[in-house]
């Protein structure tokens, strides 16, 4: 009797295939992007509108935020830094109730928290910006490696 494989691994040319692929070369990224950025390598100038249901035909819900992510690792777009909140300026106690020991301890911890979401959003602007970098580089070298090859086989008469 013959058997019917069951094998669950996914070919290369199928979405779940695909979808492993971009996993691997773009980790923790959403799926909701990484189909982004699949769209977007056939072209670039394809917008939400254009591919959103054949992403439902997959399970995969899109938004705008997705699309962006998907164009900043490309390369194609920027990310525009945060607007900078000024850290709240204090006062003189001009009567009792303002110099109590919580309310100097709300207007210190404002300080704090502030600070500390501005270093952490220019650290993540930073990475971002670096891994956009590399896979614009990366991008640039997969097409010059393919020209490459396309002329080698024009030479050899492939």
């Amino acid at each position: 009797m013959t058997e019917l494989s069951t094998d669950s691994t996914a070919t290369a040319d199928s979405w779940d295939g695909i979808l492993a692929n971009l996993r691997s070369r773009y980790p923790g990224q959403k799926d909701s992007v990484l189909f982004c950025l699949f769209k977007l390598q056939g072209n670039p100038e394809l917008g939400l509108r254009d591919f959103r249901e054949e992403a439902a035909l997959h399970g995969i819900p899109m938004a705008g935020r997705a699309l962006h992510s998907a164009k900043v690792l490309m390369g194609l777009a920027t990310v525009k830094p945060r607007a900078k909140r000024e850290a709240p300026t204090e006062q003189p106690a001009s009567d009792a109730t303002n110099n109590t020991p919580v309310a100097r301890t709300r207007r210190l911890r404002a300080g704090v928290d502030t600070a500390d979401n501005s270093i952490e959003s220019k650290v993540l602007d930073a990475v971002r910006q670096i891994q956009s970098a590399a896979t614009a580089e990366t991008d640039d070298l997969r097409k010059a490696v393919r020209k490459a090859i396309a002329i080698l086989q024009r030479a050899v008469g492939d």
